[in-house]
């Protein structure tokens, strides 16, 4: 019923004892159409009328003089009176002046809708639930499975004051059978996740950049010690290279650290295979070898001394690994070839290893950062959560690191996911803008305008 034929009818109700026959005529029919099409009964209008007369009496309801009138008899007493007898006799009495009109009642639908979304919803937050349970209990599983984790060195951490986090991940330069005391850094990277988790940037430094290292180095005199040699010197000093190449790059760069992660050659390997058991495809790419292009390049393969031949590799002899360039004579390499495939965890290693092209430490550090941008490109694929939730808990026991768990499964699986702009890599110093200078022991090493890097590191990675 429409707006307006409502305030018809509250009009004739309230001057029900006046009306005329075609207008209760009208009254009756309006009441009608309000039961049709407003879903207002037959029971619901007694009720209304049962109601309304209980709360008349209650008032001493008095019938008006006219209806008593000593002229009953007359034409227009007896027109009223019968009017009222026939209004008595519907279960709509007009004698009821004070029948309340039912509002419009309210449709079912919108209040149906509201269940539909609200069992939606709570369908979605049990399968969330289910996920995180799942994710978690893989995670630990995979935990367990390698006998827990590395113990920790004991670092220092220092939080940027922005609400950004800075993590050292270091590629330990550690071959079968050495100690950590000899061991350098193969690859120092500081991966940077902003505050809101949105932008991830890794900023990779060249092993052989020269640097003051704190207690090794003067302050006042020219940088003189390659910076993966303070990793080295730390660790003969109780165990403290993680915090003395950190202090390093506090002292040169002006950046915190607040997290860590070591991983070396068998655990990297362990890392990729317990991750992607079918291979990380990847484009690989490799410079010139002492002048000649080469479709396939062969590449020293350290972890044949412990895991055997495989399948690719060769045996060089001196003269033959001589004349590609290789100063450490001959041995095992892996070949592999140029272009798109598929790549295990020990073929991928050796390749972001692989520093005897043309290019150098800088070609190594450009294939590093390939690898970091495709494994975390392809760990973004949401079955992870599902498949590789047991993988994650591997690469977590083999990395000795500081990040809590529970940073890593928060902040780093919703980074992981968030990140839009995937993985913003830059190097320090950039490709030949450096002079060449030896350090304090004789060595070969990068000396770069520290002024102009501090600046662009504190701009990348925060202060």
């Amino acid at each position: 019923m429409n707006e307006k034929k409502y305030k018809r009818l509250e009009y004739l109700r309230h001057n029900i004892d006046y009306l005329s026959i075609r207008e209760r005529q009208e009254y009756y029919e309006l009441l009608n159409e309000l039961k049709r099409y407003d879903g207002y009964s037959d029971d619901d209008m007694e009720k209304e009328v049962e109601a309304d007369a209980y709360e008349d009496s209650q008032e001493h309801w008095q019938e008006p003089d006219y209806a008593y009138s000593g002229a009953s008899n007359s034409e227009g007493g007896s027109s009223r009176r019968a009017s009222r007898n026939h209004a008595s006799a519907s279960p709509l009495s007009p004698r009821n002046t004070n029948i309340k009109l039912p509002k419009k009642p309210k449709k079912d639908k919108p209040r149906k809708k509201r269940r539909w979304l609200r069992g939606i919803l709570a369908f979605i937050i049990l399968i969330i639930i289910v996920m995180a349970g799942f994710f978690v209990y893989g995670y630990n599983r995979g935990v367990k499975q390698e006998g827990g984790t590395i113990k920790n060195e004991s670092f220092t951490g220092t939080k940027n004051s922005d609400g950004s986090t800075n993590i050292l991940v270091l590629g330990a330069d550690k071959r079968p059978g050495q100690s950590s005391d000899v061991a350098h850094t193969d690859s120092i990277m500081v991966l940077h996740i902003s505050k809101d988790k949105k932008t991830v940037r890794l900023v990779s430094f060249m092993r052989d950049t020269l640097v003051l290292v704190p207690g090794v180095t003067s302050d006042t005199g020219e940088p003189n010690v390659k910076i993966n040699a303070s990793f080295t010197i730390g660790e003969n000093y109780n165990g403290q290279g993680i915090n003395l190449l950190s202090d390093t790059l506090k002292k040169n760069f002006g950046i915190n650290i607040q997290y860590y992660a070591v991983v070396d050659f068998s655990s990297f390997s362990t890392v990729i295979d317990s991750l992607f058991p079918n291979g990380v495809e990847i484009d690989a790419k490799f410079s010139t070898i002492n002048g000649q292009s080469m479709d396939e390049v062969p590449v020293p393969d350290d972890l044949s001394e412990t895991q055997g031949m495989a399948s690719s590799d060769k045996v060089l002899t001196a003269e033959q690994a001589a004349e590609l360039g290789y100063p450490d004579g001959g041995g095992t390499f892996m070949m592999i070839k140029q272009g798109k495939q598929k790549m295990d965890g020990r073929t991928l290693l050796n390749y972001a290893r692989f520093r005897h092209d043309d290019q150098g430490d800088a070609g190594r550090v450009a294939r590093q950062q390939q690898v970091m941008s495709t494994v975390m490109s392809q760990l973004k694929n949401p079955l992870m959560l599902f498949t590789g939730a047991s993988a994650l808990g591997t690469a977590r026991a083999v990395t000795m690191t500081n990040i809590p768990n529970s940073f890593f499964l928060t902040t780093g699986v919703r980074t992981l996911f968030s990140s839009a702009g995937g993985l913003d890599s830059t190097t320090i110093p950039a490709d030949n803008d450096w002079t060449n200078a030896y350090d304090k022991y004789g060595g070969l090493g990068l000396l770069i305008d520290m002024s102009k890097y501090r600046s662009k590191a504190q701009s990348l990675l925060g202060q």
